[in-house]
């Protein structure tokens, strides 16, 4: 550290301002992100999971229910939801602000390339904030440049901020920035503790998915009260009250109180309250010992006994939150469904499967775990506390991108200032000259995406060769595989009904009709997505029965989507598979859509029939 403090003190690269790389980083990644919608249309470039929040939000703007998540078109008389009003409630405040200047459409169109350019340009405020606090104050404007620079090209993060990204991921990835910001600096004023509560309060009840880090870091919280003792009851306590309070305070108004007893395990309800407010409870109690527990070896054993206290009451109270997420998924969807979703590849399937793509994903964030932990080890102790919040806040993200491979996302861009300020503190020369852009060039995730795709072009005959094939995720245009709004409006014209259809074509018909679909890619539509399985894989005569039974007015198939390939060979007498053939049975009636020869549908008929 003392080396940095003797270097001469550099404002900028030649005259270039952290302020002005900012606007020049937000303005290229925008316009670069935004240049297929300009394509397409923004519509087309969301995914299936921004399709069906523009369904939710259209939901709340037309009358439903604040507390009232679920879809009532998918799977009628509806699916419950685990997702947030959180994040509905600035889109919907978007667009019925725009909607009296340029109509509902429009304002759509503006709140779909909107919020996730805002929220880029607060990722990259945090970015830049994380940087210079971790930074010698010296050389701050360097190194915030840099992490700038490495932020606009951590290219697994930036998908979350493309134009149409309306999905909530993009939103807790802002909230964990600044909560690792928040939390690294928490004995430094009565601001940081509060606004790190809040900020880990918000992203809790958007999502789960941050909930590993954020439960990382309230350890290390805890383990510093331990450490230190009476000195750090105030930063703790004040952490423990607002986490408490937020958490009280958000479930509140998310959530009626009558479902707080129920066993919700992948969303905010009852589990996760008893987790915050325990855990800050707990907190709270252990700083109030402190002056009973003198050593921190008692403090130790304090903590440990309101942990297994907190522990055992969750395991009692919600064993079944202890198993995956996905736990319940019917094994049938599993295998032809969620294993192949690329965002929940796992490491072990990634090497199978896309070994050279494994840098470009995983390679930045561990580097700078490295980082990381060799700086908290040599830094001065009074940023040690900040090391450890961020390697620990780190460690989680890799660990869940290791397990699924959206956490890739969070990590890589949590990763741009910590290695940007950790890589000086190592090495204090590359703040000469550009040495240290240099260096962050060559380690972003962009370069080592591209030297990784470099050692697959080489390597991957080799490997294929050497293991056995496997199967996996293949790459297709969302618009063949009847994916995206656009090619599924072709059905807005017709009366509105229950359509069959494949299970990633759920949300764009939802948000492109009035229809209701009974598939949908959520781990919670088991009973609808099972259904349209079995309908599919089922001879005719069977499925005439299945879809009288689900009251369904018309099938869709696509023929260049995946599924249908699946069907084919999973059942090759399967309705999906004689339709594919052009052999309808007499109770589908063949309906023909202009402009759309992606489609095959046909309207059902003589199906109540089959009831009696």
């Amino acid at each position: 550290m003392s080396t940095i403090a003797s270097l001469t003190p550099s404002r900028s690269f030649r005259g270039v301002t952290p302020s002005a790389a900012l606007i020049l980083a937000w303005v290229a990644v925008v316009i670069a992100l935004a240049a297929p919608a300009f394509k397409t249309g923004v519509l087309d470039a969301m995914s299936t999971d921004d399709a069906m929040r523009l369904v939710e939000v259209r939901d709340l703007i037309g009358g439903q229910g604040w507390f009232d998540l679920s879809q009532h078109r998918l799977d009628p008389p509806g699916v419950a939801m685990h997702w947030s009003r959180i994040v509905d409630l600035p889109l919907a405040a978007i667009i019925l602000c725009l909607r009296p200047l340029t109509g509902q459409h429009g304002a759509e169109i503006v709140a779909l390339r909107a919020w996730p350019s805002l929220l880029w340009a607060a990722a990259l405020s945090l970015v830049a904030r994380i940087a210079g606090r971790f930074g010698a104050a010296a050389h701050r404007e360097k190194i915030e440049l840099a992490a700038i620079l490495l932020a606009a090209l951590s290219i697994p993060s930036l998908i979350h901020f493309r134009a149409g990204a309306i999905d909530h991921h993009n939103a807790q990835i802002v909230l964990l920035l600044a909560f690792i910001l928040c939390a690294s600096q928490i004995e430094k004023g009565a601001a940081m503790p509060v606004l790190a509560a809040a900020a880990a309060s918000l992203s809790l009840a958007i999502g789960v998915e941050m909930l590993p880090a954020i439960a990382l870091v309230c350890v290390v919280v805890a383990a510093l009260l331990i450490w230190k003792g009476r000195p750090a009851t105030g930063p703790a306590g004040l952490f423990g009250a607002a986490l408490a309070g937020c958490s009280v305070l958000l479930t509140a108004a998310l959530l009626p109180v009558r479902s707080l007893a129920a066993p919700v395990c992948d969303s905010n309800g009852g589990p996760l309250l008893l987790l915050t407010v325990g855990g800050s409870v707990g907190l709270l109690a252990l700083a109030a010992t402190t002056r009973f527990t003198p050593t921190p070896i008692a403090r130790l054993i304090a903590g440990a006994v309101v942990a297994a206290v907190l522990l055992g009451a969750f395991i009692w109270s919600f064993p079944g939150c202890i198993a995956s997420p996905y736990a319940a998924v019917d094994p049938l969807l599993a295998h032809f469904w969620l294993d192949r979703v690329a965002e929940s590849l796992s490491l072990p399937a990634m090497l199978q499967l896309a070994p050279q793509k494994i840098a470009g994903f995983h390679g930045f964030p561990i580097l700078t775990l490295g980082v990381c932990v060799t700086a908290a080890a040599g830094c001065a102790p009074a940023a040690r506390f900040s090391w450890i919040v961020a390697s620990v806040a780190l460690a989680a993200l890799i660990g869940i991108g290791v397990w699924e491979l959206r956490g890739a996302a969070a990590a890589n861009i949590v990763a741009a200032p910590l290695f940007a300020a950790g890589i000086v503190c190592l090495w204090p020369g590359l703040l000469q000259g550009w040495k240290l852009l240099q260096v962050a060039i060559l380690a972003s995730p962009a370069s080592l995406a591209g030297l990784g795709l470099a050692l697959g072009f080489v390597s991957w005959p080799l490997l294929h060769h050497a293991s056995a094939p496997q199967t996996g995720i293949v790459a297709v245009d969302p618009a063949t595989a009847c994916e995206t709004v656009s090619s599924v409006t072709a059905l807005a014209a017709l009366p509105p009904g229950g359509v069959m259809a494949p299970i990633d074509s759920g949300p764009a018909l939802l948000a492109a009709t009035s229809h209701s679909v009974f598939a949908a890619p959520y781990h919670r539509n088991n009973a609808g997505n099972r259904a349209m399985l079995d309908a599919m894989l089922a001879t005719p005569a069977a499925a005439r029965l299945l879809l009288a039974d689900r009251r369904v007015d018309y099938v869709l198939i696509c023929p260049a989507a995946p599924d249908q390939k699946d069907f084919e060979a999973m059942a090759p007498d399967g309705l999906a598979a004689r339709l594919a053939h052009g052999e309808a049975p007499d109770f589908l009636e063949r309906v023909e859509l202009a402009g759309a020869p992606q489609l095959s549908l046909w309207r059902t008929s003589g199906l109540r029939s089959s009831l009696r």
